[in-house]
C-alpha cells in the first residue's frame, strides 16, 4: 500500500518507495544505485505503483512471505541512454528477464533484491559492478576495461574486510559477493585471459555451514545455498571428481525457511548421483578395473540404469508448460534460421530449456558409462547378459539425446550471426522461434500451447538475445568434449552419430563463440584474432576448437 502522506524525499525515492536521506543536490540512495535523482517537490507525487514481487517470487511455499518481506525490487533501472549503464543493463537483461522462482537456481533471482539494499562501497556492490562492466564491454565491442579490473580488486579488499567478522560469513550479501567474484573469474577464463581458478567457488562451499537460518535471512540463504550446491555438482561432473563432503551433507537439507522442494532440487540430487558414479567409474577405469578392496565387482551398468530411471521419472513429473514444443523449419519458423534436420524445439525461457539440456547431458554420461564399461569388460557377466536389442537401445538413446540438444540450438540463437551488439535488441531482421511467434502465425483452431501471458513478446525476445548464446554454449561444448575425451572410447561413440552431425555441432559452437567474441587462442586480442583459420587446415581447426571447448567447460557458469 502506498503512503501518500507528507514526505520531503526526492521524486525518484518516492517512486521506488524507499527511504530518502534528502541530501542535496542529489540524495545518496540515488547516487549509490546510479539513478537520476528526480529532485524535490513541495507536494507529494500522486502515482500508482505496481507490485512486482510476484514476478520474482512466484513460489507457493511458506518461505515466499519471508522473501517478500525481506526483498524490495526496484521498480525502475537506469536507461541505457544515461551515463554508466553497466549495472542496470546487467541486472535487467541477465538477472530479471527470463527468470522466475519456480525454475530458479538461486543466484540471479536473489541478486537484485539483495544488491538493492547494499552500500555502494560494499563487496557485493563492487563485485556486481565489475561483472556488469565486463558484460557491457562485450556488447560495446570493447576489451576488458581497466576500470572493471580495479573495481574487482576493490571488491576483493572489501570481501577480505568482511570475512574478518565471523558474523558476516553466512549473510546473503557475503555469499553473493563470493559468487559474483567467481562469475568475474569465469569470464576471464572463457576469454582466455588467465587459467581457471576455483578459489571463490571453494570459498562459497566453505560458507555453506554458516548460511543464515533466521527469519530475516533464512529464506534467501536457502536459495543461495541451492545455487552453491548446484555449482559444486556441475564442477564435480566437469572434473570427474567426488563432491566435497560439505556440499554433499547439504543436499536435501530441510528447515522451516529452507528453499522449497522442487523439480530443480530433485534434479540436482539426481545429478549428484551421476557425479558420484562418474567419479568412481573414472577412478576404476584408470586403475584397469582392478580393486583388491572389492570382493564383488561393481555392476556399473545396473547403477547407471538405476540413476537413468530416476531421470526419466523426473521428466514425467515436469509440468506441461515446461515441456519443449517441436516446430518445423519452413512451416512454423523462417527457413533463414539454421536448424538440424529442419527441427526446432522451443521453451518458455532459456532457464527452462537449459534444465532440459542438463538432463540430457546427465543421461548421455550414464549411457557412456554403460557402453564404455561393456567395451572394457567384453567377457563380463553383464556383457554376456546384455542382449543385442538392449545394446541397440542404448545407442538409440544416445542418438536421440544428441539430436534433442541440436534441436534446441535454433531457440537460443535464431538467425543471429556476427558479433552481438546492443542494436540487436531492436533489430527486426533478427528472428527467434518462440511460443509468441507460433501464436502469431498459427491458423484458427490451432491447439498448440500458448505463451506465458505474464511475459511480453518483447521481454522474451530480449532475454533470448542476451542470454541465449551463453546458455547453449555449455551444452555444445559438453557434446564436443564428450566425443573428444577418453579418445579411444570417445571416437567409437562419435561414430554412432549421424553423418555430418559432429561437424554441425562444431559449426554451431563456433557460431556461438563468434557471437560472444570469444577468441580461439588464450590471451589473444579479441579484435581481429577470433578465427584466423581456413578450411584447408582442418586438423589444426579441430585441435584449436577442442582446446577452446575445454577452456569454456572450465569457465562454465550459466
Amino acid at each position: 500500500m502506498v503512503n501518500h502522506g507528507r514526505s520531503g524525499g526526492c521524486v525518484t525515492c518516492k517512486t521506488r518507495r524507499v527511504k530518502c536521506d534528502e541530501a542535496r543536490p542529489e540524495c545518496q540512495s540515488c547516487q549509490r544505485l546510479s539513478l537520476r535523482c528526480g529532485g524535490y517537490k513541495t507536494k507529494p507525487v500522486r502515482i500508482r505503483f505496481k507490485d512486482q514481487n510476484p514476478k520474482f517470487f512466484c513460489t507457493k511455499s511458506a518461505p515466499r512471505k519471508a522473501l517478500q518481506d525481506r526483498c524490495s525490487v526496484p521498480d525502475k533501472l537506469r536507461s541505457l541512454a544515461q551515463p554508466d549503464p553497466a549495472v542496470p543493463f546487467f541486472l535487467q537483461h541477465y538477472a530479471i528477464m527470463g527468470r522466475d522462482m519456480e525454475s530458479t537456481r538461486g543466484f540471479f533471482e536473489i541478486l537484485v533484491p539483495v544488491y538493492g539494499a547494499q552500500r555502494q562501497d560494499s563487496a557485493l556492490s563492487l563485485a556486481v559492478s565489475a561483472v556488469a562492466s565486463e558484460i557491457l564491454s562485450l556488447w560495446r565491442h570493447g576489451s576488458s576495461s581497466r576500470a572493471s579490473q580495479e573495481t574487482y580488486t576493490q571488491a576483493l579488499k572489501g570481501l577480505r574486510r568482511t570475512m574478518q567478522d565471523p558474523g558476516e560469513w553466512g549473510k546473503p550479501e557475503t555469499m553473493l559477493a563470493v559468487l559474483a567474484l567467481q562469475f568475474y573469474e569465469n569470464l576471464a577464463v572463457i576469454y582466455g585471459r588467465h587459467s581457471s581458478t576455483r578459489a571463490h567457488h571453494d570459498g562459497a562451499v566453505s560458507l555453506l555451514p554458516f548460511a543464515s537460518s533466521d527469519d530475516k535471512h533464512g529464506a534467501i540463504s536457502a536459495y543461495i545455498q541451492r545455487y552453491i550446491i548446484h555449482s559444486e555438482i556441475s564442477s564435480a561432473i566437469r572434473q570427474k571428481r567426488l563432491l566435497r563432503s560439505t556440499a554433499h551433507s547439504c543436499l536435501g537439507s530441510k528447515g522451516p525457511l529452507a528453499a522449497p522442494a522442487s523439480l530443480i532440487s530433485t534434479l540436482d540430487t539426481i545429478s549428484a548421483s551421476v557425479a558420484e558414479l562418474q567419479a568412481s567409474y573414472s577412478l576404476t577405469a584408470r586403475n584397469g578395473f582392478v580393486s583388491s578392496s572389492e570382493i564383488i565387482p561393481r555392476d556399473w551398468r545396473a547403477e547407471a540404469k538405476c540413476i537413468d530411471e530416476q531421470l526419466l521419472a523426473w521428466a514425467q513429473n515436469v509440468p506441461e508448460h515446461w515441456q519443449p514444443l517441436r516446430l518445423s523449419s519452413g512451416r512454423d519458423i523462417d527457413p533463414s534460421i539454421p536448424t538440424y534436420e529442419s527441427v526446432c524445439e522451443v521453451y518458455l525461457s532459456c532457464q527452462i530449456g537449459t534444465l532440459w539440456n542438463e538432463w540430457r547431458v546427465q543421461r548421455l554420461l550414464l549411457v557412456k558409462i554403460i557402453l564404455s564399461s561393456l567395451s572394457a569388460n567384453p567377457m563380463s557377466e553383464a556383457s554376456e547378459c546384455l542382449e543385442n536389442a538392449d545394446l541397440a537401445n542404448y545407442k538409440h538413446n544416445l542418438q536421440d539425446l544428441v539430436d534433442s540438444v541440436c534441436y534446441s540450438v535454433p531457440f537460443y540463437l535464431g538467425n543471429q550471426a556476427g558479433y552481438l551488439s546492443i542494436a540487436d535488441f531492436t533489430d527486426p531482421a533478427i528472428l527467434l522461434p518462440s511460443y509468441h511467434l507460433l501464436a502469431s502465425v498459427c491458423k484458427s483452431g490451432c491447439n498448440q500451447r500458448r505463451p506465458n501471458p505474464q511475459v511480453s513478446e518483447e521481454e522474451h525476445r530480449s532475454h533470448i538475445i542476451a542470454q541465449g548464446p551463453w546458455h547453449i554454449m555449455n551444452p555444445l561444448s559438453r557434446l564436443l568434449t564428450f566425443f573428444w575425451e577418453d579418445h579411444g572410447q570417445a571416437m567409437a561413440m562419435a561414430s554412432l552419430l549421424r553423418p555430418g552431425q559432429h561437424e554441425w555441432i562444431r559449426e554451431q559452437f563456433l557460431r556461438v563463440t563468434i557471437l560472444l567474441r570469444i577468441p580461439l587462442a588464450d590471451g589473444a586480442d579479441v579484435e581481429g584474432t577470433l578465427y584466423p583459420f581456413d578450411s584447408s587446415a582442418q586438423g589444426n581447426v579441430d585441435s584449436r576448437v577442442e582446446h577452446l571447448a575445454k577452456r569454456i567447460r572450465k569457465g562454465a557458469f550459466l
